[in-house]
């Protein structure tokens, strides 16, 4: 067994290391180290994900994380229960715990550490393994939750080219932009199964002849919905939902109700690697991770501590479930 402080060093010293999209380089290598100091075989791919493989009982499980950040360095420290630093919940604390829940069972797992998440997840997109019979990815949930279902993302780029005219005469590019986004803003929602987004990047000028206006947007969309075919499209990755009955999601609930905590099934309003794994290779997916998901992105990002060693034993119980169901 692998101390409890071991888990916290390993944990700081990983957030410790900075690496928004596009610089993972270093947070995969070190990973990838310590793999191999466990006795896990490791390497990284060809587009920088870090891999491990750990044979062992059952069916193969797949438990995916992210390596990068979003911009923005906090600085780590240990204050009582809470680690604070870029990455501690989104997503090298459900990273960590996964690495060490995979270390101290025996089921069968591919682990991969995963890049671009928060860009447009060349990781998941590029990743090359045996198709696993479950999937894992490490997202904070909370110790208490598991989350099922994710909303997906659509970007796209709109432009405007209007012959110049005299002000009082028409309206710019601007306004046409404008015109679009409160069309497609128009019926707007909360909920799981509404369209809700926001405008990425504007800019709008007068050239010699004409008015010129760009606007990039960013759309979360909700279970099957089809953009329009009109549209100039960036990237999409559609929403994503596991049926709450299935045996991934049945060993969290039981996994998480032995630990002592009452079960949270979640439907989040963002996007993750999750909804491209799950229907790339056509099994089911759940993501799950300590931290407070508010956190993400923000310069109070922590974790506590209490929640990551506890959420590794979960992890444990799940494989285990896992495992004996071949």
């Amino acid at each position: 067994m692998i101390s409890q402080e071991e888990k916290v060093k390993f944990l700081k010293e990983l957030v410790e290391i900075y690496s928004p999209t596009g610089r993972e380089e270093e947070a995969a290598k070190f990973i990838k180290e310590r793999l191999e100091e466990y006795g896990v075989q490791a390497y990284i791919d060809k587009v920088g994900n870090v891999i491990g493989r750990k044979e062992g009982e059952g069916p193969l499980i797949l438990l995916a994380g992210h390596v990068d950040t979003v911009p923005g360095y906090i600085p780590v420290r240990i204050e009582g229960d809470f680690l604070w630093g870029r990455g501690s919940v989104d997503a090298k604390g459900p990273l960590s715990a996964m690495l060490f829940a995979m270390l101290e069972s025996d089921a069968n797992v591919i682990f991969a550490g995963l890049v671009d998440e928060e860009g447009f997840s060349k990781g998941a997109k590029e990743l090359e393994i045996p198709r696993p019979s479950y999937i894992i990815v490490g997202e904070p949930s909370g110790v208490d939750g598991v989350t099922i279902g994710y909303k997906g993302s659509l970007t796209a780029r709109f432009v405007e080219r209007i012959e110049k005219v005299h002000g009082s005469l028409g309206i710019g590019a601007a306004e046409k932009l404008i015109q679009t986004w409160l069309q497609i803003s128009r019926n707007f929602g909360e909920g799981f199964n509404e369209l809700s987004g926001r405008i990425v990047r504007f800019v709008a000028y007068e050239r010699e002849f004409d008015f010129y206006g760009e606007m990039i947007i960013n759309l979360r969309t909700p279970p099957g919905y089809t953009p329009p075919s009109e549209w100039d499209i960036i990237d999409f990755v559609p929403a994503y939902e596991v049926d709450r009955r299935s045996p991934l999601v049945r060993a969290f609930v039981r996994s998480i109700r032995e630990a002592g905590f009452r079960p949270r099934l979640k439907k989040k309003m963002g996007t993750a690697d999750m909804n491209i794994l799950g229907p790339r290779f056509g099994v089911d997916a759940v993501a799950y991770g300590p931290g407070d998901s508010r956190l993400d992105h923000t310069p109070r990002e922590r974790i506590s501590i209490s929640e990551y060693l506890k959420s590794i034993e979960i992890l444990k119980r799940v494989l285990t479930k896992l495992g004996n169901l071949d």
